[in-house]
């Protein structure tokens, strides 16, 4: 549009440049004299014409009158209007150059006014756009940062928490095996014997062929070595009594030779007794043989028994004698750990307990992306009021335009009498 634009201009000043040739053709005093000539000429002519057309002197003189008015006619009222219309002629074309000047002038401001706008406009994007772009890399770079570095926290924090869990994990199952392992260690057994027994009462293994059987004696109540045998198997009393925490079931075995011949009274009775009460169905009694050569008795009792903490147990002899037993012995040992079957794991095997390991979330730092405020281009519409005079301008000629519109010529011969031509 703006190439045709301009190249129309081309074609106008081609057009408007013919103006000096219009100018010099129409301002010349030789056209208006030719004018005259030539409608002297015509008026000769005519004059002639009707000379020879009728002879006589009355029309000769009738024609020259007629042929003086035509002549006054043509110099004072055609030959005014002529020049008349010649000005207005020449006004309309200098208002019509003026007008086409001016609307290539208005036109060339204009489009040399839109070309600006747009480069300016065009420019404004460009430079938003590139601060934009840029804006967004730089944002994009720190966001990637500002994400990597969260994601390395947050493993870090993952990698900490897990290896926190897992030690707590460790330190417990290490606790509840240390527990089984105490469990597994635990073990009260204890052996006294003597030379024999005499009369009735407890039994006991205190005297001085009396003592514990070697090596029967190995007594731990989980890590507590320090238990002494006397504590569990009391030689002077006879009385085997259960540690603390050594409740669970016990294995007691009672052996005597009965001599059962020589007895006058009555042979011996031996009963196993928990804390001091009888306990029926563990009786140790014989009454067999035929001479004080042939009369000893073997006997022995293995009982199990289910014991708490501080239980006794003892072996007692109800019956008067008059004849010593011998070769006795009385072992204790514990079969079974109450605690083994109860809770092995104690509070390291209950999963309601708050120190019971679990997993947790790790803290985790938050990463969001924040946008970035990127700048606007506001597109101003092309509004061309700056060349507002030039426009009124060109509306003003052509109101000169119709100013110069040539009217009809006013010449007196319109008032002359046609009816006056011969």
């Amino acid at each position: 549009w703006y190439q045709r634009r301009v190249h129309g201009k081309q074609w106008y000043q081609r057009r408007v440049h013919g103006k000096q040739w219009y100018q010099r053709r129409v301002h010349g005093e030789d056209w208006r004299s030719l004018i005259m000539k030539n409608l002297l000429i015509a008026a000769v002519l005519i004059a002639s014409t009707w000379k020879q057309t009728f002879a006589s002197t009355s029309m000769t003189e009738e024609n020259q009158k007629d042929i003086a008015e035509i002549a006054r006619i043509l110099r004072e009222t055609v030959q005014p209007d002529l020049d008349e219309l010649t000005t207005k002629h020449n006004l309309l074309v200098e208002n019509a150059i003026a007008v086409i000047d001016k609307s290539l002038e208005y036109v060339d401001k204009f489009t040399e006014d839109l070309k600006t706008h747009l480069e300016t406009r065009i420019s404004a994007v460009d430079e938003n756009a590139m601060s934009n772009f840029e804006l967004l890399e730089k944002t994009t770079g720190d966001m990637l940062t500002a994400f990597k570095d969260t994601m390395v926290t947050n493993l870090n924090n993952i990698n900490t928490k897990s290896e926190e869990e897992h030690n707590e994990i460790i330190a417990w199952t290490h606790q509840r095996a240390h527990l089984h392992e105490d469990l597994l260690k635990t073990r009260v057994t204890a052996c006294a014997y003597d030379h024999g027994h005499f009369g009735a009462g407890p039994v006991t293994y205190d005297s001085r062929d009396g003592g514990y059987i070697e090596d029967s004696v190995s007594i731990r109540i989980y890590n507590n070595t320090d238990i002494k045998p006397e504590e569990v198997l009391d030689r002077e009393t006879g009385i085997f009594k259960v540690p603390e925490h050594g409740a669970g079931e016990y294995l007691f075995t009672f052996t005597v030779t009965i001599d059962s011949f020589d007895q006058k009274l009555s042979p011996s009775a031996y009963f196993f007794m928990k804390n001091d009460v009888k306990i029926e169905g563990t009786k140790i009694y014989a009454n067999v043989g035929f001479s004080k050569n042939h009369d000893r008795v073997p006997g022995s009792r293995t009982i199990l028994l289910k014991l708490e903490e501080n239980d006794k147990v003892s072996v007692t002899q109800e019956l008067e004698t008059d004849v010593q037993d011998y070769q006795i012995s009385f072992c204790g040992a514990l079969l079974h750990l109450e605690k083994a079957s109860e809770s092995p794991g104690g509070l390291y095997a209950d999963a309601t307990a708050p120190q019971f390991p679990s997993g947790t979330e790790a803290d985790q730092d938050a990463w969001e992306y924040e946008m970035p405020e990127f700048k606007t281009t506001t597109i101003e519409p092309f509004d061309y009021e700056s060349n507002r005079n030039a426009k009124e301008s060109i509306v003003g000629q052509t109101n000169i335009l119709e100013e110069a519109k040539i009217e009809s010529l006013k010449a007196e011969a319109e008032e002359w009498n046609k009816t006056n031509w011969p």
